[in-house]
């Protein structure tokens, strides 16, 4: 207990204008930030007061020495795309990579459990275009295509659909 208690004090030394308090919930410990000037707002929240530290440096522009626990915390706990993290700590892609494999966090790839079946339902049955059918389910619009040509649904042309007979167009 002593040394988290020692990485409390030292976070509330290196910076001032924050409260820091451990905290647990759904039966994990954490540990966060708030600013003193807000105590409402919650500013940043991590598993461990290391990286709770990278995280406020970073968002104060301060130099952080890439810790691949950081990496994994922003990746896994705050849902950050490899994109995103990356941008956060200024390195590549790659390199997030690396860390994350260090750090035995798997990658999230979008759409690995996805139900071919109910992106061709809504293609045919809903009529939803390509790119309808890539934004509701977080994909491209090349896998649509390439879900819709595995499950045997026939494209329809690229385009506006024709009027259908008995529709009034209203307009100005």
């Amino acid at each position: 207990m002593t040394g988290e208690a020692d990485e409390l004090a030292a976070l509330r030394e290196a910076f001032p204008g924050y409260r820091f308090r451990r905290r647990t919930a759904r039966g994990g410990l954490y540990y966060q930030a708030r600013a003193r000037s807000d105590a409402d707002a919650l500013l940043a929240a991590a598993r461990s007061p290391a990286v709770l530290a990278d995280m406020l440096a970073a968002a104060a522009g301060r130099p952080v020495r890439l810790r691949a626990a950081a990496v994994a915390a922003a990746y896994r706990d705050r849902q950050l795309t490899l994109k995103q993290c990356a941008a956060m700590f200024g390195v590549s892609r790659t390199t997030i990579m690396k860390f994350l494999s260090a750090e035995g966090v798997a990658v999230r790839r979008p759409g690995r459990d996805l139900d071919e079946r109910a992106v061709a339902a809504a293609y045919r049955d809903e009529r939803l275009s390509l790119h309808q059918c890539a934004v509701r389910f977080g994909i491209s619009e090349r896998r649509v295509a390439a879900v819709l040509d595995r499950q045997g649904v026939p494209r329809r042309p690229v385009g506006r659909p024709p009027r259908r007979l008995g529709t009034v167009a209203t307009g100005p």
